[in-house]
């Protein structure tokens, strides 16, 4: 495929094609798709510069043609492991933050909808039956925040004004989230044995990688609420199908999962997933029955996706773009050590 295009932009769903389509630079040609590279069948990047988010794999005999990489995405994980293997001077950005608010909303859905039995609710009306359906108030509950970054931050923010009892687990604590919310931080095992409902908010790193495991949330309270709005990585979907199986967990809410390129395969290409790497083959078989039970709400890595957050990611990329393109360097680079 010959390079005719200054830029192509993967994953761009339909309002975000829309809106980058008014604010990218003037006067140069652009390719989207909605399809993540290795979907598009595409053997040789269709441009010098690529537009991604987290689910599209970069094939290592695209180094020597690419210039740039832009990621639509505040992790970049991904594109960092690819700059190392690829051991070339290929320039990146991300986007630092343009949705902790979105993502923090999408936590709160998930848990209020989970606490209240909405799923059996909305199927109970065609009988219209009320038994199994009581819930719980948020007011007093008890959570947890697992990383008060950005998002958690924003998470925090939300549980106060609902008058919930916010624990908050974090490496590095901040005093004037405690001036402001009275936070109160503690470890990750006290904040897990205190919760009625945790949120996972962190990114991921070799430090947080697996480190929401089985062992670890099984002290949480039979029947408690676990979300994940931070990294699949994080906690592996197999061990939280069996921690929601032996009760321990009353609902799980999930908009992130770890092998996620693989389970977007199976979901929207139909790829048999008996076909996957052992380890993706056991997380993807965990996902899809997760799908199938009541307690548990599972979302297509959507949190980030409001009509504002979308408008700034937008921008932040066009701007990014528009700095490459006039100085070869991006406002927001992604740096390997």
């Amino acid at each position: 495929m010959k390079n005719n295009y200054s830029a192509v932009f993967y994953e761009a769903f339909e309002e975000e094609e829309n809106i980058l389509r008014e604010v990218l630079p003037k006067g140069h040609k652009y390719l989207f798709t909605w399809k993540t590279i290795q979907e598009s069948g595409h053997k040789s990047p269709p441009a010098k510069i690529i537009s991604t988010r987290t689910q599209s794999k970069f094939p290592l005999e695209w180094r020597d043609k690419l210039d740039a990489i832009i990621t639509r995405s505040t992790g970049y994980d991904h594109v960092s492991d690819y700059l190392r293997k690829a051991r070339t001077g290929i320039s990146a950005a991300y986007l630092p933050e343009y949705a902790a608010r979105a993502v923090a909303e999408q936590a709160l859905m998930m848990w209020t909808a989970l606490l209240r039995n909405l799923t059996l609710q909305r199927k109970s009306f065609e009988t219209f039956y009320r038994d199994g359906l009581t819930g719980c108030e948020i007011r007093n509950r008890r959570i947890t925040v697992i990383g008060v970054g950005k998002i958690g931050t924003e998470l925090v923010d939300i549980a106060h004004g609902l008058q919930m009892k916010i624990l908050g687990v974090d490496l590095k604590p901040k005093p004037e989230m405690k001036r402001k919310y009275g936070l109160h931080y503690v470890s990750l095992k006290e904040g897990l044995e205190n919760a009625d409902i945790a949120v996972c908010a962190l990114p991921l790193t070799d430090i947080t990688r697996g480190m929401l495991d089985y062992k670890t949330l099984k002290s949480m309270p039979s029947g408690s609420i676990f979300i994940n709005v931070g990294r699949g990585e994080v906690a592996p979907s197999g061990d939280l199908l069996k921690l929601l199986e032996k009760g321990i967990f009353g609902g799980i809410g999930l908009d992130v999962y770890d092998f996620e390129k693989d389970l977007a395969s199976v979901l929207r290409d139909g790829k048999n997933a008996s076909k996957l790497k052992p380890e993706a083959r056991k997380s993807v078989s965990a996902v899809l029955k997760l799908m199938k039970d009541s307690r548990a709400i599972l979302t297509p890595h959507n949190a980030f996706n409001t009509a504002e957050s979308v408008e700034r990611k937008s921008l932040r990329t066009a701007e990014n773009l528009a700095s490459y393109l006039k100085t070869g360097k991006f406002l927001t680079p992604i740096t390997i050590q």
